[in-house]
């Protein structure tokens, strides 16, 4: 069969689906539907693939002009996110380090840019932070229709620092929750992943820490539904904090410290939190200690000696304790033995 008799075929079968379509207006109707929801969905698919490629650019672009902006400070990526839940966390977060990441930076510059897209993974964030030489990167998860977390990955201080993990936080349910007080705590949690030493006031001078201590103090009046892991955090560096304040020499804070110190220790579950337990103990019993040597008060003076005994305790109790006492005891073992000379010279050893 050559090629011109499969043509005439051809022709004759579509004369007759002509003809037969002719007779039936309705089966026309629906194969003309057909083709043109067919020519609609192509289309649809070909701006959807144009689309993507036009973000996937975008991204690439943003990304290198992240890394090439080196004259800013610190620099903040919020991931866009995608529709729904996740869209509306990740905007409640541009506007919270918008308006208050400045408060805990001490002066120091920085720039936060909007991340078209999602970020599908902790993989993907590391990837991220290493394309751009970005300082943080911030995206919101939402896997369930009420429910979604912030979550906050920073870069390493310095090519000697492992690759640190990212801090997830809990967003309330309610959107009537997602208040000033929450966007000002989460603005501190994310300074905090960038600059971990916030959790160190004694790294810190006076005039420059009461502003985070005083800021602290207040989103802790306003009581925000925060994540219970960050609402610990804003408790304990409050409260060390104030108590680093006491002992820089001002006596408005001496006070204050031990209410602050009081309020914290009441607050922690010993079972629950064994470790913040004691660290609130130790607080309270060096804010007592310092009000007592203000005051010349005995009685305040056994109170710091009671709390810091019951902090000691417990550590004792603990299995890093024991393994650190037995290593001292040890390196006592072992210099006593060093200083016995005479034993080492008769074997013909080096002393």
């Amino acid at each position: 069969m050559n090629l011109t008799s499969i043509l005439e075929q051809a022709g004759a079968l579509w004369t007759r689906t002509e003809t037969v379509l002719a007779g039936m207006p309705l089966l026309a109707s629906v194969g003309l539907a057909l083709a043109l929801g067919a020519g609609v969905a192509l289309a649809l698919l070909a701006l959807a693939s144009l689309g993507r490629l036009a973000m996937s650019a975008r991204r690439i672009a943003l990304a290198a002009a992240v890394k090439r902006d080196n004259e800013v400070g610190a620099r903040i990526l919020v991931a866009r996110g995608d529709i729904g839940r996740q869209r509306a966390i990740s905007r409640f977060m541009q506007r919270a380090v918008d308006a208050h990441l400045k408060d805990y930076m001490f002066g120091g510059p920085f720039r936060v840019t909007r991340y078209p897209g999602g970020i599908a993974s902790d993989d993907h964030a590391q990837k991220l932070l290493a394309r751009t030489d970005a300082d943080l990167v911030i995206w919101a998860e939402a896997k369930r229709r009420r429910k979604g977390n912030v979550r906050i990955l920073g870069r390493p201080s310095s090519s000697f620092e492992p690759p640190r993990a990212a801090a997830t936080l809990a967003m309330p349910k309610e959107r009537s929750a997602w208040n000033d007080a929450l966007a000002r705590a989460m603005a501190y949690a994310a300074v905090k992943q960038f600059r971990p030493a916030l959790g160190r006031p004694q790294d810190f001078r006076a005039e420059r820490l009461q502003p985070v201590v005083e800021l602290l103090l207040s989103i802790l009046d306003q009581k925000p539904k925060a994540d219970p892991a960050l609402r610990a955090e804003l408790v304990d560096d409050a409260s060390s904090g104030a108590l680093q304040l006491a002992f820089s020499g001002d006596d408005t804070w001496v006070d204050r410290a031990v209410d602050i110190a009081r309020a914290t220790l009441s607050d922690i579950d010993r079972s629950a939190a064994p470790d913040r337990w004691i660290a609130a103990n130790i607080t309270l019993g060096r804010a007592l200690r310092l009000k007592a040597e203000k005051r010349f008060d005995p009685v305040m003076l056994r109170e710091s000696i009671a709390y810091l005994t019951d902090a000691l305790e417990a550590l004792r109790s603990e299995p890093r304790f024991k393994l650190a006492e037995s290593a001292t005891q040890a390196i006592g073992e072992a210099q006593k033995l060093l200083g016995t000379r005479r034993k080492f010279s008769i074997t013909g050893g080096g002393l």
